[in-house]
């Protein structure tokens, strides 16, 4: 089966020509095609344009300090050239090793507007990690955030030939091999603005030399699967990407909308938004540190945001929680409101016509009740929100349709990069589906015999770096396979089932390969079978069939071993992945039962039906329990 439907007067993207102070007007979807322009390009145009206008802003002291497009350009421009003493060549990768902020965004431009190559590198990463996506990738030089950072790349600088120089953001790079160049952010940008004025037209050779087909971007996977591969993304599937972002809602084009950034821009999806996106819509991004975003939220106050499912259960936690605390009469309030809520939201999922009455008492209730909650960690005055990267709850979407929130569900990959699936067609979207195929008939999906969701579409990668083998595999005559299984409505409504290969996915959208983990776990003579268990989840945790050297010991004995070997084990992976609790099946794991094959392989999915309750044990589940209660939704009540 395939899906593609047209829409009329979409979203187009930046052009050299047209529109209000010099943006682009709106056209149909299926006359846009990718302008002939690189992002450092189409940077340099829209400061030209826009001198003035506010680029981005940074969460600083409690305030959100502007930056005009002007001012981003020159900081570009001095990075660039910076860039160019050092010895950075077009072709070049570049690694960016730091949180979200400001100078990330300038330097993956300055990367670009030098003809090289931008390579996320997780904070959050292991040392050999790091070593890894450096070698594998190839990279000359690499920006590190702080001294840990800095450690990192350390640890393993003498084993990587192609290395050639270190930028430090916060410190001065020490103590790395004769062969690495050394410098400070502030130092980098100094030396960027005396060769400008030196070579006054140097930095626009570099950037008009840049050629839309260039590699414009290097993300690795997950390795969820295997080693994480490089996906190879040029400025032009990048345009795509962002075209497909775009159509799920096209006032991104026209109206400013102001974004919090502060999800890692080595993701694939905050990259598009945080760094591609800006540069070709209206969002304004505010950067800030993931300690700070509830600051920011509150200051800024978003008109959009783009989250992992997590990051919208812990808010809709956070509100009701507020709500406990507050005055009896509020609470009586929210109480009738919520009975309003319930009923225009069920008319909406159901696709019905809410009555005029009961409109007006719903825009009360927002008024007095919902919009004064959602003020409170700053969601007041949202237009959109977005979700992608995980598997959203329907209690929790439900939920904040109910509060006034027009949630969607986005679907993309790596491979994407953009959406090529979301929930784009009606606002306050009925729950538990992903949406449909983008509204452009280039967009397309199509379900394998064997339940795999797959994609066609422009915004699709480059293949993978220097991995010919895993590009044909993930390819099939310009069809990506995405490995999800699926169900397609009839009127093309995409609900994920689960993974051809097991996966899994939190909430935060971290795809997590547990085999590896379990493997090791498995190497101590204590434990004799572990099943890692995360999927929907807030966090990793394990499930352990221990040996009957570990059941002979006293329950004290046996824990503390068992402590001190997961203890080890997280030592060894990076945060994301460390497992934060275990508990001890209570028999051994029965092929009878089906938890086992014929063979002794693990049934996961069986494992976990049979240990609801010790799964549950390692989780918080009254939090998503007070939000079910809340909703009160049930999924099949509203397909």
């Amino acid at each position: 089966m395939t899906v593609g439907t047209e829409m009329e007067n979409m979203v187009s993207m930046s052009s050299p020509e047209g529109g209000r102070n010099g943006v682009p007007v709106l056209r149909s979807v299926s006359g846009f095609e990718a302008v002939d322009r690189t992002f450092a390009q189409m940077l340099c145009d829209r400061a030209e344009r826009e001198p003035d206008t506010v680029a981005f802003c940074s969460w600083v002291d409690g305030d959100a300090r502007p930056t005009s497009w002007s001012e981003y350009l020159e900081e570009v421009r001095e990075t660039t050239l910076g860039l160019h003493d050092l010895g950075v060549a077009p072709g070049d990768r570049v690694a960016i090793m730091s949180s979200t902020r400001r100078e990330w965004v300038v330097a993956a431009l300055a990367i670009l507007s030098v003809g090289g190559v931008p390579v996320g590198v997780y904070p959050t990463s292991s040392v050999p990690e790091v070593e890894y996506a450096l070698e594998s990738s190839g990279a000359t030089a690499i920006f590190a955030e702080g001294t840990s950072d800095i450690g990192k790349v350390r640890a393993v600088a003498a084993g990587l030939p192609h290395l050639r120089a270190i930028i430090g953001f916060d410190a001065e790079p020490a103590d790395l091999p004769e062969t690495v160049k050394t410098v400070h952010w502030d130092y980098l940008r100094a030396a960027g603005s005396a060769r400008a004025v030196a070579e006054p037209e140097l930095f626009t050779l570099l950037v008009e030399a840049g050629d839309i087909d260039q590699l414009a971007a290097l993300f690795y996977t997950s390795g969820s699967t295997g080693a994480p591969k490089g996906v190879r993304h040029t400025h032009r599937t990048l345009q795509y990407s962002v075209l497909g972002f775009a159509m799920s809602y096209p006032e991104i084009g026209t109206t400013r909308h102001d974004l919090v950034g502060f999800l890692g821009l080595s993701h694939v999806a905050p990259a598009l938004v945080g760094v591609f996106a800006p540069i070709m819509t209206r969002l304004v991004i505010t950067y800030c540190t993931m300690d700070q975003r509830v600051e920011a939220l509150i200051g800024v106050r978003p008109t959009a945001v783009l989250w992992p499912p997590r990051m919208h259960e812990k808010l809709a936690s956070e509100m009701l929680q507020t709500l406990a605390e507050s005055g009896r009469a509020f609470r009586l309030g929210y109480s009738i409101a919520m009975k309003v809520a319930r009923k225009v939201s069920d008319l909406r999922w159901r696709g019905r016509q809410v009555p005029r009455y009961l409109e007006a008492l719903y825009e009360l209730c927002m008024k007095c009740v919902f919009l004064p909650l959602r003020a409170k960690v700053g969601m007041d005055r949202i237009k959109v929100s977005w979700t992608a990267s995980g598997s959203m709850t329907p209690d929790v979407a439900a939920l904040w349709h109910m509060w006034g929130l027009d949630l969607r569900e986005l679907f993309g990959t790596t491979e994407t990069c953009g959406s090529v699936i979301a929930q784009w067609d009606r606002a306050f979207p009925a729950p538990g589906t992903i949406g449909k195929a983008m509204p452009d008939p280039r967009w397309v999906v199509r379900v394998s015999h064997e339940g795999e969701l797959q994609v066609r579409s422009p915004c699709l990668f480059d293949g993978y770096w220097h991995n010919p083998e895993a590009t044909a595999s993930a390819l099939e005559d310009g069809w990506y396979r995405t490995g999800d299984l699926v169900e397609l409505s009839s009127d093309g409504e995409v609900t994920i089932i689960g993974r051809m290969k097991d996966v899994l996915k939190t909430s935060g959208g971290k795809s997590v390969s547990p085999q590896p983990i379990e493997v090791r776990l498995k190497a101590s003579p204590l434990i004799d079978e572990a099943i890692v268990v995360g999927e929907g989840r807030k966090y990793l945790t394990v499930l352990l069939s221990v040996s009957d050297e570990t059941q002979a010991m006293t329950p004290h004995e046996r824990d503390a071993a068992l402590t001190r070997w997961i203890d080890e084990v997280n030592s060894e992976l990076a945060r994301p992945l460390q497992l934060k609790k275990f508990r001890i099946l209570p028999r051994a794991l029965s092929a009878a039962a089906g938890e086992l094959t014929a063979k002794a392989t693990i049934r996961r999915s069986n494992i976990l039906a049979s240990f609801t309750d010790l799964v549950d044990d390692m989780y918080d589940v009254g939090e998503q329990d007070e939000i079910a209660r809340q909703a009160r939704f049930a999924r099949t009540d509203h397909k």
